[in-house]
């Protein structure tokens, strides 16, 4: 397998952590303090546990296919399985310390700690991402520009909305600076691209059709901006906006639109 062949395994395990499972996880305040509050072996058998249960998803699904038509159809479970809970970790800290659910100055044993609680809905989603969301490129036929529009607002407020009426949003946009509400715009930006159009997940096929990096980019920017009225309307609706300065309202909508413009991407992905 090559170089680059072998980056689009490991990124379509990374990004289907977070389609499946992760980035809810990622936003609940309870699954921050599971990870202080609990003991040490009540969380070790947590982990053991929930990873015993990825196992056999990896054995029977995998997310590597050999190129060799001849070969056998997947790589080794072992091999599978520790590419899932290696990428389940990536993801989980980037996740935690981009939103600033994590800062370098907290204690190793707590950064440690919550990244264990992140491990096993992360690893599902990441050994699941092949075989639920991957395949057939052809499958699904590019929609027209209304629907798409509509389609990516209902995958937005799909991931969205359980997380817009919950205080997450405002303790990460409080703990926000400028710098950060501008790496969780591009780090969503990058995301969102990866998933659309280069980590061959369904119908990338028919999304590349006759598309020049300028229209992919254009078309990713678009998604973004749906997910940042979706998110924005969210909060407004939800009362967490009415009265708050604007420095305020724009950092909460960048937060929330992350998992948004997530789900965004997945519904261009699973519904088309």
């Amino acid at each position: 397998m090559s170089v680059a062949a072998e980056m689009r395994e490991q990124g379509r395990g990374m990004a289907g952590a977070l389609l499946v499972l992760g980035i809810s996880f990622a936003y609940t305040i309870e699954t921050w303090w599971l990870a202080v509050e609990t003991s040490a072996i009540h969380l070790i058998g947590f982990v053991v546990c929930g990873l015993l249960l990825v196992l056999p998803v990896t054995r029977n699904v995998g997310f590597r296919s050999d190129e060799a038509e001849t070969g056998p159809r997947h790589s080794p479970a072992w091999i599978e399985f520790a590419e899932a809970v290696f990428q389940a970790f990536f993801v989980a800290y980037v996740t935690l310390f981009l939103i600033g659910a994590l800062s370098p100055e907290d204690p190793l044993s707590v950064i440690l700690r919550t990244g264990l609680v992140q491990i096993v809905p992360l690893a599902l989603g990441a050994a699941l991402a092949n075989e639920a969301l991957s395949g057939g490129q052809d499958e699904i036929p590019e929609a027209p520009f209304p629907r798409s529009l509509s389609m990516f607002a209902l995958g937005a407020v799909f991931f969205a909305a359980p997380i817009a009426p919950t205080g997450e949003v405002a303790v990460l946009a409080a703990r926000a600076s400028w710098l950060r509400l501008g790496a969780i715009l591009l780090i969503t930006l990058l995301v969102t691209h990866l998933v659309l159009y280069e980590l061959e997940f369904r119908g990338q096929t028919a999304r590349l059709k006759d598309l020049s990096r300028r229209r992919q980019a254009g078309r990713t920017c678009m998604l973004y901006a749906i997910a940042l009225l979706v998110s924005g309307g969210l909060l407004v609706a939800v009362g967490d906006a009415g009265g708050e300065p604007l420095p305020t309202w724009v950092s909460r909508t960048v937060v929330l639109a992350f998992p948004g413009a997530v789900g965004a991407s997945a519904a261009r992905v699973v519904l088309a």
